[in-house]
C-alpha cells in the first residue's frame, strides 16, 4: 500500500515569532552571549553582597541603575511587574511627604532620609535586576551567584556572628548556594537530602524559625513526587489552602519539638519563659509586634522617612510591649527600636513607619504576588527547594525580621515567582522548573508524521 504524506496545512504551521519592539532578545535556555551572562552573574552578586556606600547606597543598587534600559523592558513580560515598581516608588513619595506633613510636631533626619529611602528604592531596582537575570541565566543560576553574593557579605565581625556563627552568619548563604547547586543538577532526592541536613544543623544551632521554615520546604518538596492529578482547575487556590494548613502543623510540631528539649535545652528554657510571660512563642519571641500595633493605634497613617522618633514614641512602644507581659525598661527601646530611627523588627513595622500606608500597600501586592507566584510553582510541581527557603524565610520576614536585613532574599523572591505572562519567556531547559505549564511543553505535532504513522498502523492491522 501506497502511503501518501502530505504537508502540514498553512493554518497549522507555526512560524517563529518576531520579537515585539522593545523586547529583549528570544531564549530557549540562556542568552549565548557570554559577557551578557557574565554582566548577570555579577550584578546578582554585587546585589547580594551589600557592599556598602556612604548615604546607605550599596554597589549592587548601583549596578542595578545601570543596568536600567537592560531591565526595563523585561519588567513589562511579568504580571504585576509595574504594580509593584509603581507602588514602591509612591511608597518612596509618601515617605518624603509624611516627612514634610510632620515637620511641625516631631525632628527629621536628611541623611536618615537618604538612607532609608535609598533602602526601598534599591531593593526595586534590585527586583528589576532579577526579573532581567532570569531571562538571561537559567532560574538555579540566578539563586547560585546571588548566594554567592550572600556569602561574600558575611560580617564575621560582628557581635551577633560571635554568639552564633551559623545562625548569623552562614545559615543563609550556604542554604541558597547548596539548594541551588541540587536544583541544577535537576535531581529531586538531592534537593531533598540538602533540605533534610539543613534542617538538622538548623535544629541543633538554636535556629528555631530556620528549622521551621527548612522542615516545611522538605515537606513540600516531598509532596512535589506525587504525580499531579490531571484536573487543574482552581489548583493554585487549592494549594494555598493546604500551605496554611501545613504551615499550622509545621509550627505546632515544631513546637512541640522545641518545648519537649529535641532542639537543646537553652532552647527550650527560652521558649518556656516567653510562653508563660505571653501566652505565645511568636508575641514571646517578638514583642516588637505589640509596639508597632500601639505605634500605628496612635498614628495610623505613619511617620515619615527622615522622621526621628521622641519621647512619646518610646513611651507608646513600651506600654505596647508591656501589656503581653513584657518588661520593656531594658534599654531595648531606646537603643535599638529608637535609638535615632525606627527599627520596628519587621519588614510590615519598618515600611509603615517610614512610607505610612502606601508602603503597606506595597508590601501586601509584594505578598499577594509572591503567594500566586509560590502556588502556581507548587501546582505545577516546578517549586525547588531554593525558591521554597527564600519565599518561606522572606514571608516570615514580613511580621518578624526588620526590612534591611529581609530585603536581600525579599528581592530574589520577588524577583523569581513574578508570574511571567504567557508566551512572554522561553522555557528554562533546567531541572523542574518551567515558566510554561505541562500543555505547552508538549512537543508540537507534526500532521505530515501523523498521516505516515496512521497509513502505516492501518497497513500493519490490515
Amino acid at each position: 500500500m501506497t502511503v501518501s504524506v502530505q504537508a502540514a496545512p498553512a493554518s497549522i504551521r507555526r512560524p517563529a515569532r518576531r520579537p515585539e519592539p522593545g523586547a529583549l532578545p528570544a531564549i530557549d535556555d540562556r542568552d549565548p552571549r557570554r559577557w551578557v551572562r557574565a554582566i548577570a552573574a555579577i550584578a546578582l552578586v554585587l546585589l547580594g553582597a551589600r557592599i556598602m556606600l556612604p548615604q546607605g547606597i550599596e554597589v549592587g543598587f548601583v549596578a542595578a541603575a545601570v543596568l536600567i534600559p537592560v531591565w526595563v523592558p523585561a519588567v513589562r513580560t511579568y504580571r504585576w511587574g509595574w504594580a509593584l515598581l509603581g507602588t514602591g516608588v509612591v511608597a518612596a513619595v509618601m515617605g518624603w511627604w509624611l516627612d514634610v506633613f510632620n515637620q511641625a510636631s516631631r525632628d527629621t533626619d536628611s541623611s536618615l532620609f537618604t538612607s532609608t529611602t535609598a533602602l526601598l528604592v534599591g531593593g526595586l531596582l534590585g527586583f528589576g535586576l532579577v526579573l532581567w537575570a532570569r531571562r538571561v541565566l537559567t532560574e538555579s543560576s540566578v539563586g547560585l551567584w546571588f548566594g554567592i553574593g550572600l556569602a561574600i557579605g558575611i560580617t564575621p565581625s560582628s557581635s551577633l556572628f560571635a554568639s552564633n556563627p551559623w545562625k548569623f552568619g552562614f545559615a543563609v548563604p550556604i542554604a541558597v548556594i547548596s539548594l541551588s547547586l541540587a536544583w541544577k543538577s535537576g535531581q529531586r532526592w538531592l534537593e531533598l537530602v540538602v533540605l533534610a541536613v539543613l534542617t538538622v544543623i538548623s535544629a541543633v544551632s538554636d535556629a528555631r524559625s530556620a528549622f521551621a521554615i527548612l522542615l516545611l520546604g522538605t515537606v513540600i518538596v516531598a509532596v512535589q513526587l506525587i504525580p499531579r492529578q490531571s484536573g487543574r482547575k482552581f489548583a493554585a487556590l487549592k494549594v494555598i489552602v493546604g500551605l496554611a494548613g501545613l504551615t499550622a502543623v509545621i509550627y505546632n510540631l515544631g513546637q512541640s519539638l522545641i518545648l519537649d528539649g529535641y532542639l537543646g535545652k537553652a532552647t527550650e528554657a527560652r521558649s518556656l519563659e516567653q510562653l508563660r510571660t505571653s501566652g505565645s512563642l511568636i508575641l514571646g519571641g517578638r514583642p516588637e509586634l505589640t509596639a508597632t500595633l500601639a505605634l500605628m493605634n496612635e498614628h495610623p497613617f505613619g511617620f515619615g522617612a527622615g522622621s526621628v522618633p521622641n519621647l512619646s514614641d518610646v513611651v507608646t512602644a513600651k506600654a505596647g510591649m508591656a501589656s503581653i507581659n513584657y518588661q520593656p525598661d531594658n534599654g531595648y527601646v531606646e537603643r535599638y527600636m529608637m535609638g535615632g530611627h525606627f527599627e520596628l523588627h519587621s519588614m510590615m513595622g519598618d515600611l509603615w513607619a517610614h512610607f505610612g500606608i502606601a508602603g503597606l500597600l506595597f508590601l501586601a501586592i509584594a505578598v499577594g504576588v509572591a503567594i500566586w507566584g509560590l502556588a502556581v510553582r507548587i501546582a505545577d510541581r516546578r517549586a525547588s527547594g531554593v525558591i521554597l527557603f527564600v519565599s518561606a524565610t522572606s514571608l516570615w520576614g514580613v511580621l518578624f525580621s526588620p526590612f534591611f536585613s529581609a530585603e536581600p532574599l525579599f528581592m530574589l523572591m520577588l524577583g523569581m515567582l513574578v508570574v511571567p505572562v504567557a508566551g512572554s519567556v522561553h522555557p528554562r531547559l533546567n531541572s523542574t522548573t518551567s515558566v510554561i505549564g505541562p500543555a505547552q511543553r508538549a512537543p508540537a505535532v507534526n500532521p505530515a508524521v501523523v498521516s505516515t504513522a496512521s497509513s502505516a498502523a492501518a497497513d500493519a492491522a490490515g
